[in-house]
């Protein structure tokens, strides 16, 4: 199969003037007439006439993407050594997860604690190391985007496709943390590429790896279920790919999928089907009657920040120019494999609140489409825009982690001065928690809340106390592993939120307040804590009632 390539224009040179100006020839006319059986020849000029396949090629960029992606990703992993920014709750979570390998967990499929495990293995637990994978991922990632723009379009394409996935506004940002979007894009990308290349030339090999990116992509995370919307968009629009499905190849491929994600699906049957509960409850938690439009266009408006805005606005125009005979069977492709996260999730957004990285995989394809659109246009000031954007917020991103404990703007409302104040303190709670358990000789520290009890196992590895969960009507995760019971060794510290003493008495005989402690979570703000010394036990130990 030859993918169709459209024809270079030949006007459009450095001189658009901004995103505006590139919303208004795009609508006119976002992509030129294409040949079917023609490719554009990388080094020939604009308005030159097309040269046939197999036509010399220029010098790769390959090699100098490669370099620059390298760079990068070294100074995000020496970032990651300044940064003093605490682990957040949802981070310490999947490290407890790491210490405890199974084949699923209760908010999340197990890839990620598993990658978190290999990253403990080579480089110990501190937060750096735990961080690590996130910008070596992205590194793989952003050459293997260079892959799927080199086939589908020319190698300009492909190295700016590289860099805009590199610095795109929120690649910069999750580069910084350990998420599940981060294994999540790179089994994404590797599908797609995998995906193209059996367009082009159906081999086995091909679909093994489609097989095993599918199924590895939902063992990060289970969003990875779009991609096979995506094939299905592919196939309603463009003959091509419904002809790959009347082959084998995707079949084989679906079904190495459906192996790998096996054992993950068969632990949730084992245990009750706590992931799919606890994804149905995060839908549900915030849903309201009616219809919200304006939710539905703020996640919109987020996606400006999630995969850049200017690439954001291509996509826009093109997804505007959908029908249009103008775009080349490679365009529609990229379309059909942005549309699906996007529109779901928009969809969502109009129930109940929808995060902005929900739809995060749009981003791979609508990257290599802008790319191509805009070196087809040779938008050469749009797409540098794009870069020092994602510089500047890389820049920034990286001096603030390494000063965050003294970052506080006085201009906004207090209360919200310090920037990073929800990622830091939780190094200082668990610290003030292990202080009281040592001064009253606790055998065991619990918690009523989640991001308590993820930094304390985090903060206290090194301790002999005992960390343990008091039991929830919402089931937090660490309810599965480490509840706490009536048989857990006392003396019992509890820290808590909540200054209600009495609320305990139901299921110990011996509460004794300890007091409050606070934790600095930047420089004017802090989280206060109460502390209680638990004993004697009235029987099971069940859900506490409402604080207060």
């Amino acid at each position: 199969m030859e993918l169709a390539f459209p024809e270079v224009p030949g006007g459009e040179r450095d001189g658009v003037r901004g995103i505006g100006s590139l919303l208004e020839v795009l609508a006119r006319n976002p992509l030129t007439r294409f040949s079917p059986s023609a490719r554009i020849d990388p080094g020939s000029g604009p308005g030159q006439a097309l040269s046939p396949p197999g036509r010399g090629k220029p010098k790769s960029r390959l090699g100098l993407a490669v370099a620059i992606l390298a760079g990068l990703t070294l100074v995000r992993v020496i970032g990651l050594a300044a940064s003093v920014v605490d682990l957040f709750p949802d981070e310490a979570q999947y490290w407890a997860w790491s210490r405890d390998l199974a084949w699923g967990y209760f908010s999340k499929p197990p890839l990620l604690a598993w990658t978190i495990a290999a990253a403990d293995h080579v480089c110990g637990s501190a937060e750096a190391c735990i961080r690590a994978p996130a910008p070596i991922l992205y590194f793989a990632t952003s050459l293997l985007v260079y892959a799927i723009a080199a086939t589908l379009y020319d190698d300009r394409a492909a190295f700016w496709a590289s860099m805009l996935t590199a610095l795109g506004t929120g690649v910069v940002f999750s580069a910084r943390i350990i998420s599940t979007d981060v294994p999540l894009l790179l089994f994404w990308a590797l599908a797609l590429l995998a995906y193209v290349k059996l367009l082009q030339q159906p081999k086995l090999s091909w679909s093994v790896v489609l097989g095993l990116a599918l199924g590895l992509g939902l063992l990060a995370k289970y969003a990875m279920i779009y991609f096979l919307l995506g094939a299905g968009l592919a196939a309603l629009f463009e003959a091509d790919a419904r002809k790959l499905l009347t082959r084998r190849e995707p079949w084989i491929a679906l079904a190495i999928g459906a192996v790998v994600i096996a054992p993950n699906l068969l632990w949730n049957l084992h245990n009750g089907l706590v992931t799919f509960g606890h994804t149905r409850a995060v839908v549900n938690a915030e849903q309201s009657l009616g219809l919200h439009p304006k939710s539905a266009l703020e996640f919109l408006a987020a996606q400006f920040a999630v995969i850049g805005p200017i690439v954001f606005a291509v996509l826009i125009v093109c997804l505007a120019r959908l029908r249009s005979k103008l775009l080349a069977p490679s365009d529609r492709l990229m379309l059909a494999f942005a549309i699906p996260p996007l529109a779901l999730i928009t969809a969502t957004a109009l129930f109940t609140k929808a995060y902005a990285n929900w739809a995060a995989t749009s981003a791979v394809s609508a990257i290599v489409l802008a790319a191509a659109v805009l070196t087809r246009r040779e938008n050469w000031g749009l797409l540098r825009v794009s870069i020092v954007l994602g510089a500047i917020a890389q820049f920034v991103f990286l001096a603030g982690d390494a000063f965050a404990t003294k970052i506080s703007l006085s201009f906004l409302p207090e209360g919200q001065r310090d920037l990073y104040r929800r990622t830091l303190g939780w190094r200082a709670f668990a610290e003030g928690a292990g202080q009281l358990a040592r001064k009253i000789g606790a055998a065991t520290i619990a918690g009523d809340e989640r991001n308590q009890l993820g930094a304390l196992y985090y903060y206290l590895r090194d301790e002999p106390v005992k960390i343990l969960a008091w039991p929830s009507d919402a089931s937090v995760n660490f309810d599965l592993t480490r509840p706490l019971t009536e048989t857990a060794a006392e003396p019992i510290l509890l820290v808590s939120v909540c200054p209600a003493p009495a609320r305990h008495l139901a299921r110990y005989a011996a509460v004794e307040p300890l007091g409050s402690f606070t934790a600095a979570s930047g420089p004017t703000s802090s989280r206060t804590y109460f502390a209680y010394k638990l004993a004697q036990p009235r029987g099971p130990i069940g859900p506490l009632p409402a604080c207060g």
